[in-house]
């Protein structure tokens, strides 16, 4: 992971803010799905980055200036997100258009033959899905609606579509690209804390908004715990292992796809804290802890079953108690986030000491096997 790639990955952070604060500033499923949309498609195309620098270092300096001018492109999306779906949006679509163009003469230049030519197939797919949303806002409402949810299978079932074969993946790299976007996203978490914790004034910190923002960090840091317990080693031991088929397949459906689940997750998580904070005593939205919460812990299951790293079944009874555990936030925010924390810290708790179990077992069996050859 280079210096340059982790400076575009912060661009991403931008996005993530716009998508919680539309997310919570506009409840409601139509809210949702505004917010939603449009980020689904900046994700495939920030993902489609990872990919490519798997293909081509960052290191020249004509690469360099078109990731940065790709990162504008981020940027301005994020800016115009709130306003995707109107025809005052024109930037978001004219500026992701302008990123698939700047993917694709990237990717041109790759020393790779295979990955040039995957790049082609894939091209006129990331194109047609800008087109249909640079259309949908002159369209009425409901076709409106209706290119935005066709512009979103043209995206993800184009590596089928074109073929999903060619493309150059180094295994350590692509895993810790991944990890570490991940963690820039969790800061989003963080951030939503600052702005439950500021709230419409700013005040002196006192014992209930200390208390808020404990429990908003320990449910930050239990979804960070939940990914970050070991499972960017194993995951990166399986798909160096992965034949190059499957390791295609893995790409898209453990990094591209399953980490957009858990992306999706951490954004209701973040609004949840915001709204948490600020209705402290109050009745806070009922389901965005704790459907955030479920949504990151099934989104880490299919990761971990993906890639066979580790241990599932933890990650998806949680995912089942946190929705409801997570709704008593309707009675008081500060009881919706402690019973998140409770389920976060017994998946985290149980998780860690089985692997730990496991890796002292595997310690002895070696130490054995050692002790018998001498």
């Amino acid at each position: 992971m280079t210096p340059a790639e982790l400076f575009f990955d912060l661009v991403f952070v931008f996005v993530v803010t716009q998508v919680t604060h539309a997310v919570e500033t506009h409840p409601g499923w139509e809210g949702l799905l505004k917010a939603l949309f449009p980020m689904v498609i900046v994700w495939w195309m920030f993902s489609g980055f990872g990919w490519l620098t798997n293909a081509v270092r960052p290191d020249a300096v004509q690469v360099r200036l078109l990731l940065m001018l790709a990162m504008t492109g981020f940027f301005i999306m994020g800016l115009d997100i709130p306003y995707a779906f109107s025809p005052e949006g024109w930037a978001f679509p004219l500026a992701y258009l302008a990123v698939v163009a700047i993917h694709g003469i990237v990717y041109l230049t790759a020393n790779v033959p295979s990955a040039r030519q995957a790049i082609r197939r894939n091209m006129p797919f990331n194109a047609a899905a800008g087109i249909l949303v640079l259309v949908a806002p002159h369209l009425p409402e409901a076709w409106g609606w209706v290119c935005w949810a066709i512009a979103v299978p043209v995206l993800y079932l184009s590596p089928f579509l074109g073929r999903i074969r060619g493309f150059v993946l180094e295994p350590h790299h692509f895993v810790e690209r991944h990890a570490l976007l991940l963690m820039v996203v969790l800061g989003e978490s963080v951030v939503a804390i600052g702005i439950g914790a500021q709230g419409s004034e700013s005040r002196a910190v006192d014992a209930p908004l200390a208390l808020g923002v404990a429990l908003g960090i320990a449910v930050a840091s239990g979804l960070w715990w939940v990914y970050f317990d070991g499972d960017e080693t194993r995951a990166d031991a399986e798909f160096e292992k992965a034949t190059e088929h499957r390791r295609q397949m893995l790409a898209y459906y453990a990094f591209t796809g399953a980490h957009l689940v858990m992306i999706v997750g951490i954004i209701l998580v973040a609004a949840g804290i915001t709204n948490a904070i600020h209705h402290f005593d109050g009745h806070a939205h009922q389901w965005w802890l704790g459907c955030g919460t479920a949504v990151f812990l099934l989104g880490h299951a299919a990761y971990r079953g993906l890639l066979g790293s580790g241990r599932i079944t933890d990650r998806l009874v949680g995912a089942v108690c946190a929705v409801p555990l997570g709704a008593t936030a309707s009675i008081a925010g500060w009881i919706g986030m402690t019973m998140i924390v409770v389920v976060l810290t017994a998946i985290a708790t149980v998780d860690h000491r089985l692997a730990s179990q496991r890796t002292q077992a595997s310690l002895r069996t070696q130490a054995s096997k050692r002790t018998q050859a001498s």
